[in-house]
């Protein structure tokens, strides 16, 4: 009886550690850095979503196609950029990365970006900065931030704003170049 409770107890003690919920701690980052850091900012609404397998079926990612509103730094030519991040569901297996910045289809989004080539060969875009380098924006105009923790609170991230004076603050940035 012994050794079916300890198994039992070891069981239980793996599951919790390993499937508890983790969450990513992470260095703030301000709205120059993440500017500065950036190829592409642009705002846009999130018209669909798509995870699959990598190659090697080691991980899921999700791929997002983003309709372009307005590029407010870079240049592209497509209206259609696609964005790839790790994580993401095939069919009932759920691949959950705590410092990824999730896009959900219809969101209305402002995202830092730069050309990503470990999983799409350059082909599509990540987001600079990961779970900090998106803003979802609300009717309200207020772009928030979502989903991590940073480890100190710096005085110049932006995690609640206006899109506007966002926006502003972005170009200033772009212009001190």
């Amino acid at each position: 009886m012994k050794k079916k409770a300890c198994v039992f107890m070891i069981v239980f003690v793996c599951t919790a550690c390993f499937c508890a919920p983790a969450f990513a701690l992470m260095v703030g980052l301000s709205t120059e850095k993440l500017t500065r850091d950036a190829e592409l900012v642009v705002t846009g609404y999130v018209e669909d979503t798509v995870s699959q397998w990598t190659p090697d079926k080691k991980a899921i990612t999700t791929t997002a196609v983003i309709s372009v509103e307005q590029i407010i730094k870079g240049v592209s030519v497509r209206q259609k950029i696609e964005v790839v991040r790790m994580g993401g569901q095939v069919g009932d297996l759920v691949m959950a990365v705590s410092d990824e910045a999730s896009l959900k289809k219809g969101e209305k989004v402002l995202l830092f970006l730069s050309r990503e080539n470990e999983l799409s060969g350059g082909s599509a875009c990540k987001i600079e900065g990961r779970a900090q380098g998106k803003y979802a924006i609300g009717e309200d105009g207020i772009a928030r931030k979502r989903g991590f923790s940073v480890d100190a609170v710096n005085e110049q991230m932006d995690n609640t704003i206006h899109i506007e004076k966002l926006t502003e603050k972005i170009r200033k940035y772009i212009d001190e170049k």
